[in-house]
């Protein structure tokens, strides 16, 4: 691995964070070295944060319940989905909607909990295709999808996240890998809330009365998270405990403010 650089003053002056959460705080059901002990620091330092997610198949409480398993304590005022603000899109555009889901359990008890209505079972008069992760993906879907689409459906996805990181350091297919295939057939691009967008860090630092160059977007995918944080003018932080590695971060054009091999890495050296 090349050298770590060391912690720069300005870092040290950050009051806020946002913070991914796979792999950064966990892989699958595994807390990730130093997480609960950054966590306390922030907590201990009266640091704002908020964890971002773009996991599209669990909802908020969902993911306060995960992060209490691997032993991190928070609430729902900790914690900001891309999937919640997506349907609060459609909601807003689409009052009484269709909309067809590809999902799982979670993302459909959010658009109904909106007043949606699901068109799985009739594509036809469906007003939103909306995309998350779906483990189940299958040929079926994937055609009325991209049929509901070019009949005139709205095209919504919750993040172009391609590979999502899973325990035991492995890898598996995520929500973009889906919308890729369904804006295949489509020939049509999505609308996307979540990462690398910059809307969900936007509202994030609405929602926590901070600004740009006071906070910091902690990652460790450089073209999802450190995009994300370019796009919001944020500064970036990326860890090397999830998808991305010295080579990748070697080869690419976008370069984090930060870079440390985990979050006890970037907690030895903010104590230091």
């Amino acid at each position: 691995m090349s050298q770590i650089p060391p912690i720069q003053p300005s870092l040290q002056d950050v009051t806020t964070y946002l913070i991914d959460l796979d792999g950064v705080v966990y892989r699958g059901e595994s807390v990730i070295n130093g997480a609960r002990e950054f966590i306390d620091w922030l907590d201990a330092q009266h640091k704002k944060y908020l964890y971002l997610t773009n996991n599209s198949f669990a909802s908020e409480l969902q993911v306060v319940e995960k992060l209490a398993r691997v032993g991190i304590s928070t609430d729902l005022s900790h914690v900001m989905g891309a999937a919640q603000a997506a349907v609060q899109s459609i909601a807003q555009r689409f009052p009484g909607g269709s909309v067809y889901v590809i999902g799982e359990a979670p993302l459909f008890d959010i658009v109904r909990s909106h007043g949606l209505k699901i068109s799985n079972e009739d594509w036809q008069g469906t007003d939103v295709v909306f995309v998350g992760l779906d483990r189940s993906f299958n040929y079926k879907k994937l055609t009325e999808a991209v049929l509901a689409i070019r009949k005139g459906a709205d095209f919504i996805a919750i993040n172009r996240d391609p590979l999502l990181p899973i325990a035991g350091g492995a890898l598996t297919a995520g929500c973009g890998t889906m919308v890729a295939a369904i804006e295949a057939g489509s020939e049509t691009s999505p609308k996307v809330i979540g990462k690398p967008e910059p809307a969900l860090l936007q509202e994030a630092m609405r929602k926590l009365n901070s600004q740009p160059s006071e906070t910091v977007m902690v990652g460790d995918n450089i073209g999802i998270d450190i995009k994300a944080g370019a796009a919001a003018g944020t500064q970036t932080l990326l860890v090397f405990s999830g998808k991305d590695t010295p080579a990748s971060l070697a080869a690419s054009t976008l370069k984090p403010d930060y870079v440390y091999e985990d979050l006890a890495a970037v907690l030895h050296a903010l104590k230091s």
